[in-house]
């Protein structure tokens, strides 16, 4: 799926201007870059040579020509003499350095520029402004580098210096940084805080500040992946924008309103992106519209040429990501014209590579066309190229732009957008079937990402060699180059961060198939031998830490690694994984045991074929009680793929099941999977772990502390309508037979803020809520429902945090009763533990589906019952009560429904 351009890299603030560092490319989509504070004025005139040479590196950055703008500064600062301008410019030297991994280059003059402004004593205004800046380059330079706490300190300190100087433009910027940083750390609500007190300095600015400041939180709340209040704040702006008399040029008011609604395109193209991911086309269509009205009224009115480009070329991946052929083959041709007459920069090398995107994706359509010609069945853009008399470019052509535009990063002296221009004519070449030339090319990039240490976009280029050597039949170095991809993405897993959360659903197209082609490589071709003991170790450390990454894209921040030993921790519990790849399902099971044995296979099945039956056996358990006897029908096909092969090695020992699932697989509760007998929960425990280093963990206390609360009046909420619980009150009344429980929250009282009163109130092991809400892999998708509010997986799982306070014992248990996950979205058990993990849980049990009232309450109780039992883990708890349930409802419909993710203990 199309992803939205750029790797998120922070707010940086130049000296001569407030903006964001340059995003760097998958060339897809473009965004603009905010520009509002103007540069501070020193204490003293500079001298005419310097002041000449400061203004002309100052035209050069804004060009994003970094080169450029470094020779001219490191000339003003052996010319200059007074210190703030010194300082000034040796801050502009560090941030040009940072644009182009010239890392040690940048740390030696920012540096030098805050030793010279140690002067705690000077706070005139120029004097604060200068620092302001210094200390910003500083907080960006340490979060480039995966130093978050300096980084936050720098920005704290920012905010302060540009509070003294007056700069409200500063203050917002430096308050968006110090969000990022609270967001990468997982603390939601100290993000949002931070946020809040942008909106407060804005209430007080003037309309053209107030205007550029809703932009910047628009930009900003995309990048943390909030979705619906990057769109309010973009809105705000142009509504600033349209209801104030602004006494500023006509150009620069259509500048900016121009940029507001590029980046307004880009958040409707987002918002659709997933809904399209939980199966919601007619809201993603509605949304791609919308996009594309967007980038026609910034193209329309911006008097920028670039932003007009940006916009179509923004029109045009969207044409073709959505197969709109007669519109993009009627709008390609007119841009490269417009790209000509663009100055050369880095923002016009990404520009010319997101088109070549593009054009590649037209060439490959119309390349298949062709061939459905021949064959007798003519396809869409072939009659879309008939209609308008259009064309689509041809490979030779693409060549030979993307030549030139190597040629150009090449004279930009710009190694990053080099590296990018070669690497893409390095994949060119690789679909048209040239593996020598894209060879070499391929390991050019390489080489350039190596020189400034740019492990962000060397992954790619590792994995496109990777991909070259496998098609030459070179098994060994193929494997060889996508283990240096993968340890060079653990590298930068920290830096994971810098991938904007535009790119949400990329990550299924630019990490995910990095470690599912080195598994399938791993595992051999189908007459190949069966892999060695340490390749299958390999592939279970390569899902782990896909299965990582995956939540931590889902969350927008870091996910603390846990690690532990399972021998150790549970002799009786052995570890599933099941890998979904293109030509195969591939099962690996871990004996409990000190030997730690791995045993595999391998079902010679399509993705497709896999995933159609496991689709229909969703549908079948969820429809409805009477799609029983399908239900088991395909519960055995499944059961034959995952457990049958072991069932020898099962046997004895093995108490509890461990799935780590994968795709498809985690939409079906494994208790399900049937045997011609019995299902499997009859015979043993089953829990869910996405990834065994992600929860600590620890058996369950005795005596716990249960906070309840939720919703049973029906509600009508975004256009959503949620039905009567009638069972509330009968559920925590039952519970408390059990367990100690804190009175209820209900209905009314069940607000967002008497949630977070309350939960951080008292010592709490567990939280149940039951209450209607939906799991998603879009984090904006997931939610529960309050009373007249829809609280987001987010702030919930950050409300729920507080429980977790220095001092107090961590959250054990999370329940969510009556809840369900989105319907065709096959990653949505990702929102269930997304909020497990946000709130510090060590596990979380829900539903899949939405359950029935009574059946439901009467499961809840019975899970206490047995909770209550000393020697019982939750798992055993849950099964029994799953299995008790299952005596009274013999339809998987009532009682599959339930699911544990996390520890199993």
């Amino acid at each position: 799926m199309a992803a939205l351009l750029g790797c998120f890299i922070t707010v940086g603030v130049p000296v001569l201007s407030a903006q964001w560092a340059v995003p760097e490319p998958t060339f897809q989509a473009q965004g603009s870059t905010p520009q509002p504070t103007p540069q501070p004025t020193p204490q003293s005139t500079p001298e005419p040579a310097t002041a000449s040479l400061l203004q002309s590196g100052i035209q050069h950055y804004e060009a994003e020509q970094f080169a450029a703008a470094i020779a001219d500064w490191t000339r003003a600062v052996a010319t200059a003499t007074d210190t703030l301008t010194r300082a000034l410019l040796l801050s502009n030297l560090s941030l040009a350095h940072q644009h182009l991994g010239q890392w040690p280059q940048a740390t030696e003059t920012i540096s030098t520029s805050l030793d010279l402004l140690n002067d705690s004593e000077n706070q005139t205004e120029a004097y604060l402004a200068t620092l302001a800046k210094a200390l910003n380059t500083h907080g960006r330079l340490h979060w480039a580098r995966g130093d978050l706490e300096t980084a936050l300190a720098s920005w704290r300190s920012t905010t302060a210096a540009y509070r003294g100087a007056g700069d409200v433009r500063g203050v917002v910027l430096s308050l968006i940084n110090q969000a990022k940083v609270f967001q990468t750390r997982g603390l939601h609500v100290r993000a949002n805080e931070t946020l809040a007190q942008v909106g407060a300095v804005l209430q007080g600015a003037q309309p053209e500040a107030q205007a550029a400041g809703f932009w910047q939180l628009g930009v900003a709340s995309r990048r943390i992946g909030n979705l619906r209040q990057s769109l309010h704040n973009l809105m705000a702006g142009l509504g600033v924008l349209e209801e104030s008399q602004l006494d500023i040029d006509p150009l620069q008011l259509e500048s900016l309103r121009s940029q507001i609604y590029l980046d307004l395109g880009n958040t409707q193209r987002a918002l659709g992106e997933g809904a399209i991911a939980t199966n919601q086309l007619s809201k993603a269509q509605a949304y791609q519209t919308q996009a594309l009205t967007a980038y026609q009224q910034a193209s329309t009115i911006a008097p920028s040429v670039l932003i007009q480009l940006q916009a179509r070329l923004n029109q045009l991946s969207l044409w073709v990501e959505t197969e709109q052929w007669s519109e993009a083959l009627t709008l390609w041709p007119t841009l490269p014209p417009m790209m000509v007459a663009l100055p050369l920069s880095r923002a016009t090398i990404y520009a010319r590579l997101n088109f070549a995107k593009s054009l590649m994706g037209l060439v490959g359509e119309g390349e298949k066309a062709k061939g459905e010609m021949r064959r007798g069945r003519g396809t869409s853009i072939s009659h879309a190229r008939r209609a308008i008399g259009g064309r689509e470019p041809d490979w030779l052509e693409i060549g030979r732009f993307l030549a030139e535009t190597w040629r150009q990063a090449k004279e930009l002296k710009d190694p990053i957008a080099e590296s990018y221009a070669v690497g893409q004519l390095g994949e060119l070449y690789e679909l048209t079937g040239q593996a020598s030339q894209s060879l070499a090319l391929t390991e050019e990039a390489i080489q350039k990402t190596e020189a400034i240490q740019y492990l962000e976009g060397r992954y790619r280029w590792e994995w496109q060699l990777g991909r070259l050597l496998k098609q030459q039949g070179n098994q060994a170095d193929a494997i060889a180059a996508y283990r240096t991809a993968v340890n060079t993405l653990t590298s930068v897993r920290d830096n994971l961060r810098f991938i904007d959360s535009e790119l949400q659903f990329s990550f299924r197209d630019d990490v995910e198939p990095v470690y599912r082609q080195l598994v399938t490589l791993l595992l051999g071709d189908k007459d190949a031998p069966a892999p060695e003991q340490k390749a299958l170790g390999e592939i279970i450390k390569q899902v782990d830490d896909l299965q990582l990454k995956e939540l931590e894209n889902f969350l927008s921040c870091n996910v603390q690694r846990v690690q532990i030993s399972e021998t150790a921790v549970d002799a009786t519990a052995a570890i599933v994984y099941p890998v979904i790849l293109e030509d195969r399902l591939a099962v690996i099971l871990k004996l409990p045991g000190e030997d730690q044995v791995l045993r595999v296979q391998q079902i010679w099945k399509s993705r497709q074929e896999v995933e159609s039956i496991l689709m229909k056996l969703r549908n079948d358990l969820s429809a409805a009680p009477d799609r029983t006897p399908e239900v088991i029908e395909l519960a055995q096909v499944v059961y034959n793929w995952l457990i049958a092969p072991f069932e020898p090695v099962l046997g004895g020992q093995v108490e509890t099941l461990v799935f780590v699932l994968d795709g498809t697989l985690r939409n079906i509760p494994m208790a399900v999977l049937h045997d011609g007998e019995q299902y499997l929960i009859e015979k043993y425990a089953v829990a869910i772990a996405p990834g065994l280093n992600i929860f600590e963990p620890s058996r369950l206390p005795q005596g716990l502390k249960v906070f309840t609360g939720g919703v049973g009046e029906p509600q009508t909420l975004e256009g959503r309508d949620f039905s009567k619980i009638e069972r509330l009150v009968d559920e925590f009344e039952g519970i408390s037979l059990w367990a100690e429980i804190h009175p209820p929250l209900l209905n009314g009282q069940f607000t967002r803020e008497n949630l977070q009163q309350q939960i951080s109130a008292d010592e709490f092991s567990v939280v149940h809520l039951k209450t209607h809400g939906i799991f998603s892999s879009v984090p904006e998708e997931t939610f529960i429902v309050a009373y007249q509010d829809l609280i987001r997986g987010r702030d919930l799982g950050s409300l729920i945090q507080s429980t977790n306070r220095p001092g107090r014992s961590p959250l054990e248990l999370l329940i969510l009763s009556a809840c369900s996950t989105a319907q065709g979205d096959n990653r949505a058990v990702l929102g269930l533990a997304g909020i497990a993990v946000q709130s510090g849980a060590r596990s979380a049990i829900s539903t899949l589906w939405e359950a029935q009232d009574d059946p439901n309450t009467q499961m809840m109780i019975r899970f206490y019952e047995e909770l209550a039992k000393p020697s019982l883990t939750r798992a055993e708890a849950l099964r029994q009560a799953q299995v008790a349930l299952l005596k009274d409802y013999a339809a998987p419909h009532i009682w599959a429904t339930y699911v544990l993710v996390g520890t199993w203990l």
